[in-house]
C-alpha cells in the first residue's frame, strides 16, 4: 500500500505580482477515507504527534467522531471535536465546560467570523498551518484574538510585518495594539522609530491627532539625523491644517530639545518662526535655550540627547588626516581631512560648543574648526595669544595659559562676542611650565606638573584666586589629564598614572598603562597624545613604534586603552596601524572627544576602517 500520510509543507508562493501568500499545502487528498489508514508507524515523538493531528484533521473533514458544530456568520456549519478545540484554545475550554447552552446543544454560533476565516481557524487549530494573504491576515488576527489563539496571531502578525512600509506602519501599529499582538506592536514601533523622518511625511502620520503626534516626538528612541528634524516635523504637521492645528504648537514644541539644536538653527529657523514669536512663553524658552548653550561648560549635559540620535567618539587628527574611534562599536572611521598639515606635537585640539578647534603652535598659522553637522573643517581668524600654551574650555569660554619669556604666567580667555582674547590674570604666584597639564573642572583650572615637577595647583576663575594643592605622587613632564565625577586623572608615558580626589584633596597612584615606557622590559617607545573621558570611562590614546626614527622599518600603531577602576587595570581596547611612509606618520597626533550624529556616520563619505 502506498504511503498515504499527508505531508504538509510551508512555502512562500506568488499569487500575482502584487500579492504574496504564506501558504501551507498538503501533498495528498483528504478524500482518502480515514478508515483506510494503517496504524501510525512513526517512532519519534514529534513525528508521531504530527501524524496524529493529521489524522484528527481528516476525521474532522470527514465528520468522524465530531461532537461540536461551529456556525459562521453566513450560516455555514463546520464539524469539530470538543477535546481538540479545548486543548488548542482557552476560549473553547471554558465555554465547553460551562453550563451555557453551547455545551448542551453542541452548537457554537459566531456572528462576527466569516466562513472563510472560520475554515482557516479550524485548519490552523488541527494542523498548525494556514494560508495567509493580504485579504485574510487582519481577519485571522481578529478571530485569533477573540478565540485566544495566540500562535495564530503571531503567525498572521509576522505576515503583516513583512508587508509594512512607511505608508502603512502607523495603521499597522494601531491594529496590533488594539488586538494585543505584542510582537507586532514591538516590531511596528521599532519600524516607525527607525524610519521616523520618512514616516512623518506619510498621510497616516499627517492625519494623526495632536496627542498621538506628541507621543511619537517625545520618544527617546526616534531616529532622526538631528534634533532640527523634530522641529520641522511639527511644522509640517501643523501646515496640513494650520487654522485648527496652530493652537497645538505649544503642546508639541515643548518636546523639541532646544539645547541640542545648532546655534545657527536656533537663530535662523526657530527664533524667527511666526509660531514661536506669537507666544511670549515659547519665545522666552527659545531665548533661555540660546543663553544656556552659550554659557554651558563642555562636559555639562544640559539636556540629554535622544538615545539613538548621537554617539560619542574619540577624534584623532595627525596632519590633515582625521579619524574617529567609536567605543560603543569598537570601530574606527575616517572623517573629513583638515585643511593644513602644519600641525605638530604642540598643536592643541579642544572641544568647544560641540565643535573641535585645532590651534597651531605658530601664531601665523590659521586655527581650524571642525563642524560635525557638515563633516568639514574651516579656517578661523582666531590666533592663539602665544605660541606655547595650554588650552581648556571652561564655563562656555576658551581659556589659555602661557608663560612669556622671563615673565609671570598669564591666563586669558576668548570672548566669542567680541572675537578677542581678554586677560584674566598674570601672576608669579602659581607654577606653570610649557609642558604642564591643564584640566578644567567646575570653576577651576588645575595646573599639574610640568618642567619635571610634582607641583599642582588650581586657579578659581570665579574668585580670581590661585591655590596650591597637594603635590603629585611622582614628577611629571608633558602629561595629559581629564576630569570626571570629582576626580582628575593624570598620565604620562614614563611616570605612570595617578588620580586626584577633589573631595579628599589626595592623590592616589593607579595602574601603569600597558604600553608605558619600561627600561627593564625594553618596551618600544610609547607616546601619549591625550587622556579623555566618554560616558564616565577614561581612555588614553597614544602611539607605539619607532616614532622619531626615520630609518625604522616598523609601523607605528595608534593604541586606545580604557581604565577599569574596579580592577585597577588599563585594558587595551583597539589599535590601528599606520604604514611606514604614509602621510599620517609624519605628524604628531592630537586628540579630543566629540558628539557625532549617527546619521553622519552612515554617509558614504565616512569610511569604516577594518
Amino acid at each position: 500500500m502506498e504511503d498515504s500520510s499527508i505531508c504538509c509543507e510551508k512555502k512562500l508562493q506568488d499569487v500575482d505580482s502584487d500579492d504574496c501568500e504564506e501558504t501551507w499545502q498538503c501533498s495528498s487528498s483528504v478524500e482518502q477515507s480515514f478508515l483506510d489508514l494503517e496504524p501510525i508507524s512513526e517512532a519519534k515523538q514529534s513525528s508521531f504527534c504530527v501524524e496524529l493531528m493529521k489524522r484528527l484533521n481528516m476525521q474532522r473533514q470527514q465528520s468522524y467522531f465530531c461532537n461540536i458544530t461551529l456556525i459562521a456568520k453566513e450560516g455555514n456549519e463546520f464539524k469539530a471535536h470538543r477535546n481538540v478545540l479545548s486543548a488548542a484554545s482557552p476560549f473553547f475550554s471554558k465555554l465547553l465546560q460551562s453550563e451555557m447552552k453551547e455545551k448542551e446543544e453542541g452548537v457554537i454560533r459566531f456572528e462576527e467570523i466569516s466562513k472563510s476565516v472560520l475554515s482557516d481557524v479550524l485548519e490552523f487549530t488541527y494542523t498548525g498551518s494556514v494560508k495567509i494573504n493580504k485579504k485574510n491576515a487582519r481577519d485571522l488576527i481578529i478571530a485569533a484574538d477573540y478565540l485566544l489563539l495566540k500562535s495564530l496571531k503571531i503567525i498572521a502578525g509576522r505576515f503583516l510585518e513583512e508587508q509594512m512600509s512607511t505608508n502603512n506602519c502607523i495603521s499597522t501599529f494601531h491594529f496590533a495594539d488594539r488586538y494585543r499582538c505584542d510582537e507586532l506592536v514591538l516590531r511596528s514601533t521599532k519600524f516607525i522609530q527607525d524610519n521616523f523622518t520618512s514616516v512623518a511625511k506619510s498621510d497616516e502620520f499627517l492625519n494623526l491627532d495632536a496627542e498621538e503626534v506628541e507621543k511619537w516626538i517625545s520618544s527617546e528612541n526616534i531616529l532622526v539625523a538631528a534634533e532640527e528634524d523634530v522641529f520641522r516635523i511639527i511644522l509640517n504637521w501643523i501646515e496640513q491644517n494650520k487654522r485648527e492645528r496652530k493652537d497645538k504648537f505649544g503642546q508639541l514644541f515643548r518636546h523639541v530639545r532646544l539645547v541640542l539644536l545648532s546655534r545657527d538653527s536656533l537663530f535662523s529657523d526657530v527664533v524667527t518662526n511666526e509660531l514661536v514669536t506669537e507666544h511670549f512663553s515659547i519665545l522666552r524658552r527659545v531665548t533661555d535655550a540660546i543663553k544656556s548653550v552659550s554659557a554651558a561648560t563642555e562636559d555639562a549635559q544640559i539636556q540629554p540627547a535622544r538615545r539613538r540620535l548621537e554617539t560619542h567618539a574619540i577624534v584623532v587628527r595627525g596632519g590633515k588626516t582625521t579619524y574617529c574611534y567609536l567605543p560603543e562599536k569598537d570601530k574606527w572611521q575616517r572623517l573629513a581631512d583638515g585643511l593644513s598639515e602644519d600641525r605638530d606635537h604642540t598643536t592643541q585640539l579642544i572641544k568647544f560648543r560641540d565643535q573641535l578647534y585645532s590651534f597651531p603652535r605658530s601664531r601665523s598659522a590659521e586655527t581650524e574648526r571642525y563642524d560635525p553637522a557638515f563633516n568639514s573643517w574651516t579656517t578661523l581668524k582666531l590666533s592663539p595669544p602665544f605660541e606655547k600654551l595650554s588650552l581648556a574650555a571652561l564655563n562656555g569660554k576658551i581659556h589659555a595659559i602661557y608663560r612669556p619669556y622671563r615673565s609671570a604666567p598669564v591666563i586669558k580667555r576668548y570672548d566669542i562676542e567680541s572675537c578677542a582674547w581678554e586677560t584674566v590674570t598674570s601672576s608669579q604666584d602659581f607654577h606653570y611650565s610649557d609642558d604642564s597639564c591643564v584640566v578644567a573642572l567646575g570653576n577651576c583650572l588645575y595646573v599639574l606638573g610640568g618642567g619635571y615637577s610634582d607641583k599642582a595647583g588650581k586657579f578659581d576663575t570665579a574668585e580670581g584666586k590661585w591655590e596650591e594643592i597637594a603635590s603629585m605622587q611622582t614628577r611629571k613632564s608633558g602629561a595629559f589629564g581629564v576630569a570626571t565625577q570629582g576626580k582628575i586623572f593624570v598620565c604620562d608615558s614614563f611616570h605612570g598614572c595617578e588620580v586626584y580626589e577633589v573631595p579628599t584633596k589626595e592623590w592616589q597612584t593607579i595602574a601603569r598603562l600597558n604600553n608605558s615606557y619600561d627600561r627593564v622590559k625594553n618596551y618600544p617607545p610609547f607616546h601619549l597624545h591625550c587622556v579623555v573621558c566618554l560616558n564616565e570611562t577614561v581612555y588614553v590614546v597614544g602611539t607605539v613604534g619607532e616614532y622619531y626614527s626615520s630609518s625604522s622599518e616598523k609601523d607605528e600603531i595608534i593604541v586606545v586603552e580604557s581604565y577599569d577602576p574596579k580592577l585597577n587595570k588599563w585594558i587595551q581596547k583597539t589599535s590601528i596601524p599606520i604604514n611606514k611612509g604614509s602621510e599620517v606618520k609624519k605628524h604628531s597626533f592630537h586628540c579630543s572627544t566629540l558628539k557625532l550624529a549617527k546619521g553622519l556616520l552612515k554617509k558614504p563619505k565616512i569610511v569604516t576602517i577594518d
